[in-house]
């Protein structure tokens, strides 16, 4: 058996069904912007919800899907798609006038608030998106190689000076760069809050179908998640806390 010509197959069969997969997801979002100019936001809704199961994230995808939700009167899985969107770029203007707009339809008009520290550094350095610190990062790397190679190089102390200065700056640069896009990934990937998608839900005091009933919340309404317990979620909103099952919500 000829091994190597296997092994040089194998690059072409990983770079092939790379593109498939390519392909298949630029026509499930080709055929979702489609269905949604033509006014079938359910269809489009499917294609939109096909990629999102594949783990394909971007700020404009959720976006489109909340858009088919709300076309759709699904005010909660609309509101849920916004936040998730604007968790991957803050800066997406469109998602945030369309959240604020959907939230204003909210029963409860109950929205937990980050702290301004937080909120002002993911809007600043989070707005930029998750690509835009991982282009720094390679950026700077290459940069600082070539300074090193210069600094050990040359022979004249005023390009060495140079080279170990503007060196340090980059070497800064590529670990502030690489630190951002992991805590920007690192924020998208972790679940601290959810949207409830069901008309009208039962907050109880425990995670149990006959415990005593807490208060009410409504569609819409965006809540703290504090911990679970098997089909149960223990919520936290305006200082009230209480328990809901893992269904009535979707986490952001």
């Amino acid at each position: 058996m000829n091994w190597t010509r296997i092994y040089s197959v194998i690059p072409v069969f990983v770079v092939l069904f790379m593109t498939t997969i390519a392909s298949a997801q630029s026509d499930a979002l080709s055929s979702g912007n489609a269905a949604y100019a033509a006014g079938n936001y359910a269809e489009a809704k499917d294609h939109y919800s096909r990629l999102v199961a594949d783990e394909k994230m971007s700020a404009s995808l959720f976006y489109n899907l909340g858009n088919c939700f709300y076309q759709l009167d699904e005010l909660g899985e609309a509101i849920w798609a916004y936040e998730r969107s604007l968790k991957i770029n803050p800066g997406h203007e469109n998602a945030r006038f369309n959240l604020a707009f959907a939230q204003k339809q909210t029963y409860d008009n109950l929205t937990p608030e980050s702290s301004d520290v937080l909120r002002w550094f993911r809007g600043t350095f989070f707005v930029l998106g998750l690509n835009f610190w991982s282009w720094i990062s390679i950026i700077s790397l290459l940069v600082f190689c070539i300074l090193l190679y210069f600094f050990f190089t040359t022979k004249n102390p005023k390009i060495k000076n140079y080279a170990l200065t503007f060196g340090f700056v980059f070497f800064g640069l590529l670990n502030a760069a690489g630190l951002l896009a992991m805590l920007h990934k690192q924020y998208i990937i972790e679940r601290h809050s959810a949207i409830i998608i069901e008309d009208s839900v039962i907050i109880r005091t425990s995670p149990s179908d006959t415990a005593k009933e807490a208060f009410n919340l409504h569609e819409g309404t965006k809540v703290d998640l504090e911990r679970s317990n098997e089909d149960w979620i223990e919520i936290s909103v305006n200082g009230n806390t209480g328990w809901v099952e893992k269904e009535a919500l979707l986490e952001i």
